[in-house]
Formats: structure tokens, sequence, C-alpha cells
């Protein structure tokens, strides 16, 4: 009687036991499919938030781009400006010189070819005065006013184009900062001014080395007070850190 109880009781739990096994995988492959939902839904916003970020960068970029064009659009006006003042004062002079007599003025110079030198230098020529700018990338680590080695292959070609199509103009040499306080680098400069007054100094220096007349150069820091850009934006702030040589008669 008691082995048949055994045996009754066995059979009975072998059913249940066969009975029980569908409920806990059940429930093992709810938990695994649970985890791995959380684990996507993190792993999408992570991207989402990846994203946004790429699309803020990305439209700082573009405000930026889009004040710069607006900043050529202005000077192309006021260069065609300009050059319909000295249309008119000739004109004007030998309407003048016809009734009195007297030999017209020497027709004024034609206006000069915009030097090119790539690598991200920007020029521009309003008049006679020509400015190239330089981003702070390309002359400078961040923070330091000593002239990175490739930076001298540009300048190298600066230095040729002065000397052979600018001999005898003045040159000055900007410096130019973002509005970020000294911090890495305060054991250096005292301020924003301090840097971008030693930065333009480094270039007036080896801009001599390479011929230029001393007594035509000299160089200028304005710190971050003749921004091109907004201070509020990487992209901006980047754009700000520059040096400018100015050309001019």
């Amino acid at each position: 009687m008691r082995r048949y109880r055994k045996e009754s009781a066995m059979k009975r739990g072998k059913r249940c036991g066969w009975t029980a096994r569908p409920w806990v995988r059940a429930a093992a492959v709810g938990v695994v499919a649970l985890a791995a939902a959380w684990a996507a839904g993190c792993g999408q916003q992570q991207l989402e938030e990846q994203n946004l970020a790429l699309k803020k960068q990305i439209q700082e970029v573009q405000t930026v781009n889009a004040d710069l064009q607006a900043q050529m659009d202005t000077l192309k006006a006021q260069n065609q400006a300009i050059q319909s003042d000295l249309d008119r004062a000739r004109a004007a002079a030998a309407a003048a010189a016809a009734k009195t007599g007297a030999a017209p003025p020497a027709p004024a110079k034609p206006p000069r070819a915009k030097p090119e030198f790539g690598e991200g230098v920007e020029t521009a020529q309003i008049g006679e005065t020509t400015t190239i700018t330089m981003p702070e990338a390309i002359l400078f680590d961040s923070g330091k006013a000593d002239l990175k080695a490739a930076s001298k292959r540009v300048l190298d070609r600066i230095a040729a184009v002065l000397n052979k199509d600018y001999a005898g103009d003045k040159i000055r040499v900007e410096g130019h900062s973002d509005n970020q306080p000294i911090a890495k680098s305060a054991k250096y400069w005292t301020d924003n001014w301090d840097l971008s007054c030693n930065r333009a100094m480094a270039v007036v220096r080896y801009m001599v080395s390479k011929g230029i007349d001393p007594k035509r150069i000299y160089a200028a820091g304005y710190s971050y007070y003749k921004p091109l850009a907004t201070n509020d934006t990487i992209a901006g702030r980047a754009k700000n850190r520059r040096v400018v040589i100015v050309v001019y008669p």
C-alpha cells in the first residue's frame, strides 16, 4: 500500500513538473524580452540625443556661413560704390580740365588682383586695401603664441607676395581672440589682450625674417572686441580666433 502511494505521489509530481515547466519558460522569456526592450530604448535615446547635437552644430555652422555671406555682400556693395565715386570724380576732373585747358589728372591705378593662398586663408580687396585672414588653427595651438611648423609654409607664400606685389605698402598684423577667459594658459598670458598681441607679434617677427622691411610692418592686438561672428557658439568663437594682415598704401 505504501509503495502504491509513493509511486502515485511520484507520478503526480511528474505530472505537476511537466505542467509547470512551460510557465517557467514563459516567465524567463518575458524577462529577457523586457531587458532587451529596455536596452533598445536606452540605445535609441542615445542616438536621438546625438542626432539632436549634430543638428544643433550644423545649424550653428549654417548661421556663421550666412553671416559671412552677408558681410561679403556688404563689402562688394561698398567696393562698387567706391568705384562709382572714382569714376564720377575722374569724369568731373576731365570736364573741368577741358574747360580750363589744363591736362587731366593721371588715371587711377587699376584695382589690384586679389591674391589667393589656399589652405583656409581668406583674402579680400576693398579699393587699394587688401586683407589676409588666417584662422587660429593654421598658425597656433590653442592658448599658444608659437607658430606651428606647418604655418610657415603659408607665411612664406604671403611674405613673397607682399615683397613682390605690395612693395612699399604699410602692413598691419592684427591678433584677434574669442571672449573665453584665459584659463589653461593663464601662466603665460594675463588676458586675451596679451594673447592676441603676442600672436600678432609672432607673425610680424616671422615676416621680417622673410625680408619684409620692419619700417613698414607693425602689430596690433584687438582681444575679442572685433568679432567676425557671435561668441555664443563653438563655430562662431573659432571664426573669431584669427590673425589678419591688412595691407594698404
